[in-house]
């Protein structure tokens, strides 16, 4: 079967979408159905190439919970850094795992993470959309320690983000 992959793949590359939808019943291989769902869209059947992404998508969001348990794993290993990166990626995806919040908050993690202000939890709340805390927590990490360039652009990009959900939120109330 790594052939067929790796003849999806080939084909994927050189831009023969056609072939890879000819051949959908061979990509079973989530990598495969990606490139069938990415081809039937390049031809224009936005149908098919919905049912394919979003039954893949779904898949996805069932296979985040690895991460979850990859962060106890790394945590028992002692490696808290990759524990909370781990937990990061499954709270992005599953934002209100009251147990993950938990993790993050627990006595274990070496890094009081979640006692005090910090740029990781800037980014968790970031990646849930709660862009107003974390500008409150990018201020007060300033404040404490000041903000490096890369962090002071990461805090920019979520004051954007910020203001283009508040004027969303606008032009909804408008249009009701």
């Amino acid at each position: 079967m790594a052939d067929i992959s790796t003849e999806v793949k080939q084909a994927f590359d050189e831009g023969r979408f056609l072939e890879i939808v000819q051949s959908a019943e061979q990509c079973i291989y989530p990598e495969d159905r990606l490139m069938l769902g990415i081809s039937l869209f390049k031809l224009g059947r936005s149908r098919e190439a919905l049912d394919v992404l979003d039954a893949l998508a779904a898949e996805a969001e069932r296979l985040t919970k690895a991460f979850f348990y990859l962060a106890l794993l790394y945590r028992q290993k002692g490696d808290d850094s990759i524990a909370t990166a781990c937990i990061q990626k499954y709270l992005a995806m599953y934002p209100e795992d009251d147990e993950a919040h938990d993790f993050l908050e627990s006595p274990d993690t070496q890094e009081s993470f979640l006692r005090e202000p910090s740029l990781q939890l800037a980014k968790i709340y970031s990646q849930q959309g709660h862009y107003e805390q974390a500008l409150d927590i990018y201020a007060q990490v300033d404040k404490m320690t000041g903000l490096d360039k890369d962090a002071f652009r990461e805090a920019r990009m979520v004051q954007d983000m910020h203001i283009l959900k508040t004027l969303q939120g606008w032009i909804e109330k408008v249009k009701q």
